[in-house]
């Protein structure tokens, strides 16, 4: 806890003091929420929002526009009036010099608390107030647009890989045809319903109950329980395993080129570090572009690069169910080691199962590396680009570019007058097979659990 000197100081700047006070205890998720009370919860942008969600005719926009200047005067009235009261706290303290730590931080969280009853009953009004003017077939939208405002403003809490990604933003971003859209169509109104109890089950979790958190500062005791982390914790693991159960859902029921896709873009938003492209990625689909390789070379070298990507989505996918294993753990271990220090204990050191498998996926990417580098010339090899950091740089000094003939395209070439791959499509690869093991798996999370909880369990 903050010293009694402290705490007189930051009184003076309401929002200073709000964030350095609440990040003196351990409950930051509830100290994210109560943070977020400086700010008004809906603003005039969201205007789109609601005008494409309930099919607002040009008056309705504009009495709904009303709605949002209102609320955000009386925002900001209610905010003012809340910094003046901690402003009028500060100037009591200075005259009493021998004023205790509860003193401070009885008015202050009196004065917080009182704000945030405000505040929700602000964000309620403005909901109520724009249904009064819906007419009936627009009150039937209701529903699935307030999953839909819940979910975007806030589905980003996240804190474990997956739990952030919003299934309709990927659905958009496919691009996809009109059959297919109404053929996930289903599979998307039962992800909302899903999703909506989820992260609201999450949200009230993490946000618990403002005046208890404020009583418990006042007593000092301001640590999260156990429970209640393991609550937190169990909550955030059913938002992730609803997306990858439906991530799956979803793509079953698209042709096999569009749930790939979907697929994809989904693990790619959800899980970064695991499937964010390799450096081997890159260079491998580069090279299988050049056009200025020999037919023959280019198809060794698309042979290379499907042996590849087979091997990396066996490992991607040993990633992931590690990731969604380990991540909980850490999560939980992070959120009670102060906890556990201020015990004198010393707080569990985790081991990530991660990190060797990361160290796999790199050895592998630099062994089909190697095989690219024995297809190509010295000099084919380093006009890519990302080259240079697989070769020293002695070598490098002693490679000289090839030059490209004068013609209509000039410029540098990726050919030398004795390429190597003229026949390349004969002879193979200086001996080396470039596949290695295979696998049935794509990049996907399917059948990883068969609990019907999701794609693998939390304690995997």
């Amino acid at each position: 806890m903050h010293t009694l000197k402290s705490l007189k100081y930051l009184v003076f700047s309401a929002p200073v003091a709000l964030i350095a006070l609440f990040s003196s205890n351990s409950a930051h998720a509830q100290m994210e929420y109560m943070a977020e009370i400086m700010q008004p919860e809906y603003m005039t942008r969201d205007l789109v929002l609601f005008a494409e969600g309930l099919n607002l005719d040009d008056m309705q926009e504009v009495i709904v526009e009303g709605f949002f200047d209102d609320y955000e005067d009386d925002f900001q009235a209610g905010w003012s009036a809340t910094q003046e009261r901690l402003n009028a706290v500060a100037m009591e303290l200075r005259d009493k010099p021998d004023a205790t730590e509860r003193d401070t931080l009885e008015p202050v969280l009196t004065a917080l608390g009182d704000w945030v009853v405000d505040k929700r009953q602000l964000d309620d009004g403005l909901l109520e107030n724009i249904k009064v003017i819906l007419l009936p077939d627009q009150k039937t939208l209701w529903p699935a647009f307030s999953q839909r405002l819940y979910r975007e403003k806030n589905i980003r809490r996240g804190r474990l890989s997956g739990e952030s990604v919003d299934l309709f933003q990927i659905t958009r971003d496919a691009d996809l045809q009109s059959a297919a859209e109404t053929a996930i169509a289903p599979q998307l109104e039962e992800y909302a319903i899903a999703l909506d109890i989820a992260i609201r089950n999450r949200d009230s979790i993490l946000r618990g109950n403002p005046k208890k958190l404020f009583d418990n500062i006042l007593s000092g005791d301001n640590e999260k329980s156990p429970n209640l982390v393991e609550n937190a914790i169990k909550a955030r693991v059913e938002v992730r395993d609803i997306n990858d159960r439906y991530i799956e859902l979803i793509s079953e029921n698209l042709s096999a080129v569009d749930g790939e896709d979907f697929r994809l873009r989904a693990l790619k938003r959800g899980y970064t570090r695991v499937y964010r492209r390799t450096p081997a990625e890159r260079i491998l689909r580069q090279a299988a572009d050049n056009e200025l390789f020999s037919e023959g070379t280019r198809a060794q070298i698309a042979q290379l690069e499907t042996a590849y990507l087979l091997e990396l989505a066996d490992l991607n996918y040993v990633l992931l169910q590690q990731t969604r294993s380990y991540e909980p753990a850490l999560h939980k271990n992070r959120e009670l080691a102060g906890q556990v220090r201020k015990n004198g204990g010393t707080p569990e050191k985790l081991d990530d199962p991660t990190r060797d498998m990361y160290k796999e996926r790199e050895a592998l990417g630099k062994r089909y590396i190697e095989m690219l580098q024995a297809l190509l010339t010295p000099e084919e090899f380093l006009e890519l680009d990302g080259a240079r950091r697989w070769i020293p740089r002695a070598e490098q000094n002693n490679i000289a570019p090839a030059i490209a003939p004068t013609g209509k395209t000039g410029g540098l070439a990726t050919t030398s007058p004795n390429h190597k791959g003229q026949d390349n499509s004969d002879k193979g690869s200086k001996g080396k097979e470039p596949g290695g093991k295979t696998s049935p798996r794509t990049s996907g999370v399917k059948d990883a659990d068969k609990s019907g909880t999701g794609i693998g369990s939390p304690d995997q």
